[in-house]
């Protein structure tokens, strides 16, 4: 499994396409939260958030989705499906190989794994993270203050459909890639592509 394996293998492996089956498992997510059935999203969830922590924002968003439309009992189904699916799929390895799994999930994208990260683009928080610890702190704080100011984005204003649950997770991810300290322009499309595509779909197929 990637999250584990050795420098090598682990390169190979997110080379060879993670991102793609993670783009469409946050669709299915965001999917299924739009029709108000919170146990396909909470699987869907659960399988994204197991392959990579980019997906672990999508919880969040859909959960308050859910909320909005169909109520608590629902949005807590699938939240509870979604910590509980990852952990079921996490959990093993985190046990077996806890040092490898925590540089390579946390300590590589942040920029402090014993590897040098390839995600070097000169986005403000990598700009920042080079000045030296103290810039490292301020694009985490920074990372973190992003992340605060989405999650009361859902608490106060919800969305209520597909497209809005996608523009805001969008939003929250370019937020992140931006203010990370390693990240790089590539990244930026997967916020892209989930706000045009679900813009899209909607279009193409309405709600009745």
């Amino acid at each position: 499994m990637a999250l584990v394996a050795s420098p090598p293998v682990a390169l190979a492996l997110a080379a060879s396409g993670v991102d793609l089956p993670l783009t469409g498992l946050l669709c299915l997510a965001l999917a299924f939260g739009a029709a108000g059935r919170p146990t396909g999203a909470g699987l869907a969830l659960a399988a994204a958030g197991a392959l990579k922590w980019t997906a672990w924002p999508a919880v969040a968003v859909v959960v308050a989705l859910l909320a909005a439309t169909t109520g608590r009992r629902t949005a807590l189904r699938c939240a509870g499906l979604a910590a509980a699916g990852t952990a079921l799929l996490v959990l093993p390895w985190l046990l077996c190989a806890p040092g490898p799994m925590l540089r390579q999930v946390f300590a590589f994208p942040l920029g402090r794994g014993p590897w040098p990260t390839p995600a070097a683009s000169p986005l403000p928080g990598r700009l920042l993270a080079d000045l030296g610890p103290a810039g490292w702190g301020a694009a985490v704080g920074l990372l973190l203050l992003g992340g605060a100011a989405v999650g009361l984005s859902l608490l106060l204003r919800p969305p209520r459909c597909a497209v809005a649950a996608a523009d805001r997770l969008a939003a929250g991810l370019a937020l992140a890639f931006l203010l990370a300290p390693a990240g790089r322009f590539g990244y930026l499309a997967l916020p892209l592509f989930l706000s045009a595509f679900v813009r899209l779909a909607a279009r193409r197929h309405p709600p009745t």
